[in-house]
Formats: structure tokens, sequence, C-alpha cells
């Protein structure tokens, strides 16, 4: 009696089958046209991404890539969740959450889904990484525990070639050098170990299993099915705070020279939270927070004030400056969101700015807006080059990094 079977891989014979339909899966993502995402990977046990002492990469992913350009996915392997309990897991993941982590729970494909639509792999010494490395996702080392690996196994080859992600480099530098592994022979090999029968899962399983119960095999092919598409995020692992969460913002400005507009602004943003110390990506950076913030600490040191809509006590414009940001030491403009996304700028000398998006992409948001005019004044400012108002107007371009779709916001002095 044979003891084995070589039946292939169920898992990466629907993961291959399922990349025709990775634009629908990013869609139910909530992925907008050039967003990139982030899956990081965390195996169970202590040398894992989430279990290393030294870990603490789910923080700097989310401190160091902007808001806009990119989204991240924490794969937890199921002996985490039911190890830990899902209550426990959530709460420790909780700041994460707040910081738009998305937390597929283990009874799903959702990891499975967002494998097919990753951009990059940030994984350990778990499957997932190797499964990454099959689909040809540029992937970087989190943690890898070798104790934990067999040696001369496929895992094990792969902990030698891929980069490891280190401290003294901005993470985005290390993504961006992720670009040629794609046509890496080496890689390609090491992902050609998956399985020996590639796509034949469902054929060599379902002969095995009627061979056993003595039964004639349906006369139709064996085919695995596609990964449903996931549902939008929902239940504890899908948190929104009621405000507006506190951003640093580094905003580029420059001249247009065409003619179609006054300037432009090139908006990055990071959350305040998540930093620790004032990183490069943030050297120059302002920070935005909403005037209700339960944290005083951010609405007290914000240089740009945010009140959303349906919670100001009056008309913006019937306020004094000081109403609103007496609180904050350092606050160069308030911005009461109007609608469509746009704001009501206040300045501190006084100045109003009627604000609001003559070309509105996807991503554009009343946080946004508000940081780009800031930037804008600013450097108005520093060039002595305001103009007498109240019959000035202006047109800005600005743009979310390197998302393709620019929007334009007109400015009107009022």
């Amino acid at each position: 009696m044979p003891k084995a079977v070589v039946a292939g891989d169920p898992c990466i014979d629907q993961l291959r089958a399922s990349l025709p339909f990775r634009e629908s899966y990013r869609q139910a993502f909530g992925l907008l046209p050039g967003q990139r995402l982030v899956v990081v990977s965390s195996t169970w046990g202590s040398g894992s991404v989430l279990g290393s002492p030294r870990a603490d990469v789910l923080r700097r992913v989310l401190a160091e890539l902007p808001t806009e350009e990119f989204r991240v996915l924490a794969a937890i392997h199921p002996n985490s969740w039911h190890g830990h309990g899902s209550w426990q897991l959530h709460s420790w993941l909780a700041p994460f959450l707040d910081s738009g982590l998305l937390l597929p729970v283990p009874e799903s494909d959702t990891w499975k889904a967002a494998l097919c639509s990753a951009d990059f792999l940030l994984g350990d010494h778990g499957s997932l990484t190797m499964y990454g490395i099959a689909l040809e996702i540029p992937c970087i080392l989190g943690a890898f525990d070798e104790s934990k690996v067999a040696p001369g196994s496929p895992m094990a080859r792969l902990g030698r070639i891929l980069p490891r992600l280190t401290a003294d480099r901005p993470l985005l530098c290390q993504l961006a050098a992720l670009d040629g592994q794609r046509d890496d022979p080496e890689l390609q090999a090491v992902g050609e170990t998956v399985t020996s029968e590639p796509g034949r899962s469902a054929e060599l399983l379902r002969r095995l299993f009627y061979t056993w119960l003595r039964l004639d095999e349906p006369g139709h092919p064996a085919s695995v099915s596609a990964i449903p598409v996931p549902s939008p995020p929902s239940g504890p692992g899908a948190r929104r705070v009621p405000h507006e969460a506190p951003m640093f913002v580094t905003a580029c400005v420059t001249d247009d020279g065409t003619g179609a507009a006054d300037g432009e602004v090139v908006v990055r943003r990071y959350p305040a939270a998540r930093q620790h110390g004032h990183g490069p990506h943030i050297a120059s950076a302002h920070l935005a927070a909403d005037r209700d913030d339960p944290d005083r600490r951010w609405p007290r040191t914000a240089d740009v004030l945010l009140v959303p809509r349906g919670r100001t006590a009056a008309r913006p414009e019937d306020d004094p400056w000081c109403a609103y940001a007496a609180e904050s030491s350092g606050c160069g403009l308030l911005a009461a969101e109007t609608e469509e996304d746009g704001c009501l700028a206040l300045l501190p000398d006084g100045g109003r700015v009627r604000v609001s998006w003559r070309e509105r992409p996807a991503w554009a948001a009343f946080p946004l807006a508000a940081s780009a005019v800031y930037a804008w004044t600013v450097r108005e400012r520093a060039a002595g080059t305001a103009r007498a108002r109240p019959t000035r107007s202006e047109r800005i371009v600005v743009r979310a990094g390197d998302l393709p779709d620019p929007g334009q916001l007109d400015l009107a002095y009022v």
C-alpha cells in the first residue's frame, strides 16, 4: 500500500487561477488607481514578524508609507488568532487599525485575494512568503527564524536570497529596490519548488478520493474555483474613529509654469501617532489635526486645525480666529469643511479663503485640501508675494504623491 500521494498544492493552483481577477479584488479592498497594496504576512511563534522581540514592522510600514499612495493589510497565521484569541489580537493591533490597517479574519479567503492584489509582500519564514515568491510579488523579509526552518529546504534557500528589512534606510527606498525581483532566475527557481504538479491538484485529489470511495469520477474535468471577492471590511477589524486622524504632511510647492494654474502642491500624509521620533520622511512636515481630537497633544501643537462638517457650533465666518486657535501654540490655518470636500480656510492675519475642488479625483478629501492651501499660503508669505484682498483668486494643482490623477483647487480670498 502506498504511504503517500503527490497531489500538488491546491492553494497555489487557486491563487494562480485567480490572478486574472486582480482588479476585482483590488476594487473590493477599496484601492484607488495607482495605489499600492503592501501585504505584511506573519506566521506564528516568537520568530515571526509579529512575534519577534525586535519587530516593529507594522508600525513602521504604516508610519513611513504615504497614506494616499499605499494601503497595508496584515495576513496573520490562524494559529496566532486561535492561540491568543480574536479579542486579544484586535486589542493589540487597535492603534494600527485606527491608522488604516486592513486585518482579515482567518476564517475567510481574504488573504488569498490580498496576495492576488499585492504590489509588495513583507514576510517571514511562513508559507505566505513562499506563495508570494511563486506569484512573483516583490518581497522583503521583516523577520526570519532560521532555527525553525529545515536546513537545505526551499525556505532556507529563500531566507538566504531575499533582502532583510533594515532600520538604517527608509522603507520606501527598500521597497523601490525590489523592482528587479521578477526577473531574478534564482527566485524564479525557488518559486517553482512550491509544487511539482502545477495546476493539477484538483485533478489528482479528485481521482484519489473517488478511488478511496470506489466510485467512478464525474465526466467533467476537475477544476479549482476562483477566490471569492472579499466583502467590505466590517466588524472589530474595521475601526473608524469619529474624528480626523492626526497627520504629518509634507507638501512640495512649485510654480506650474503652464498658465493653466498658479502652481502645484504635491502632498503626502503620514499617521502622526505611528511615528517614533522625527524620521527623514517627515523632516519638513506640518501637523494637521482635528480641533476636537480627545488626545489634546495633537490639536495643541497643530499647524493646521481641521473642523469637519457638522461640528461647528456657529458659522466659521462669524467666529473670530482666537475662538478656534487659542489652544494651538503654532496654528497657521484653520479649515472648516464645506460641501464636496472643500473648506473655508481662516488665516491668522484675519484673511479667509474659500477653497473648492475644480477637478476632484477619487482621493480628494477635505484634509488634503486644507494642507495644500496651508503650504501654498506659507510659501507666499515666505516669498512676500501676497497680493491685495479681497478680489484675489488663484487656482492650484494638487497631487497626492505619485497617484496618477491630479486635482485642482480654486482659492477665492474673501
